[in-house]
């Protein structure tokens, strides 16, 4: 997680902006705000001076940011050097995702992988966090990816990313003119949720749990695998839902759905690739998991 942080920190160093380096991350701002608290808690320093007029580097903010910059262009050499010792990478990998990582980050992640390594045969399966985590247990894949953890002992787990769970609503709809909402105004409001395995659902009902609103609280007018389908529904105007922020940048860039900004409630979690329990599997599925990893850098560093 510190590594993550730091990337988020970088970037609002560079920006000296939390609006800007929210977006280039693809996160909320409270959610920046957030992790540069983080920082500082671990730090025990601020790292940034805070005033009407914008955000300037702390003494201590200037070194971290050197710092930084140093780790991310060890990240680019070792890259580098990866790419150069890996060209010869072959064979088949079977791979699982949950449909989140699925639909929404390994469509282009994966044609870079081939371009990469064309020697490498990939085959990727897609279903909820406890299909993911029965084809792995059953042999039938060789990694799988997930959101949140999946609650196994006899999996190996190394979190690559961070997503986060935002309620959405049609355009339209009559919560959208609302500056703040509460968590009654949630239960009183019809909701679409992800079926029950998905793990999208569970961090939800955690989530929720944990801001004082259960499940059963819930108006909940329908269940689907489909994030997609959920989508639609919700465009309708038939109810609210709790989708990932990745799966929701062109709806919200284009405000045919639009963020419901609710006190009090923040739902993030992991992103997380599986192997079974052991040393970390060479060949093809550990140069994929080098890559995922270099890739979530990119991507919250604004470049793919």
């Amino acid at each position: 997680m510190l590594d993550y942080r730091l990337q988020v920190f970088r970037v609002v160093a560079e920006q000296l902006n939390f609006t800007r380096a929210a977006a280039r991350l693809h996160i909320s701002q409270p959610a920046v705000t957030q992790h540069i608290k983080h920082l500082e808690e671990h730090y025990r320093q601020p790292l940034f001076v805070r005033s009407p007029g914008g955000v300037t580097l702390t003494p201590a903010g200037e070194t971290l940011l050197a710092h930084a910059r140093q780790v991310g262009e060890l990240d680019r050499a070792v890259e580098q050097r990866l790419s150069e010792d890996q060209l010869q990478v072959a064979g088949a990998l079977n791979i699982a995702a949950s449909t989140t990582i699925a639909q929404y980050l390994l469509p282009r992640w994966l044609g870079r992988f081939r371009r990469k390594h064309p020697q490498v045969q990939l085959s990727l399966r897609m279903g909820n966090t406890e299909e993911v985590v029965e084809a792995l247990l059953a042999h039938r894949v060789e990694l799988g990816l997930i959101e949140g953890p999946s609650g196994r002992r006899d999996l190996k787990t190394e979190e690559f990313a961070e997503d986060e769970i935002v309620p959405v609503a049609a355009a339209d709809h009559p919560l959208v003119g609302k500056a703040r909402l509460s968590m009654e105004d949630l239960a009183a409001t019809p909701c679409v949720m992800r079926e029950t395995g998905s793990g999208t659902r569970r961090v939800v009902e955690t989530g929720l749990k944990r801001a004082g609103l259960k499940l059963r609280q819930l108006d909940v007018i329908l269940e689907i695998d489909s994030t997609e389908s959920i989508k639609g529904i919700v465009e309708s105007g038939a109810g609210i839902a709790y989708m990932s922020r990745l799966a929701l940048r062109h709806e919200l860039a284009n405000g045919c759905l639009r963020e419901l900004r609710v006190k009090g409630l923040r739902i993030t979690r992991p992103l997380f690739v599986l192997y079974p329990q052991g040393p970390r599997p060479p060949g093809p599925a550990g140069a994929f998991i080098d890559f995922v990893r270099m890739a979530a850098k990119e991507r919250a560093d604004g470049e793919a």
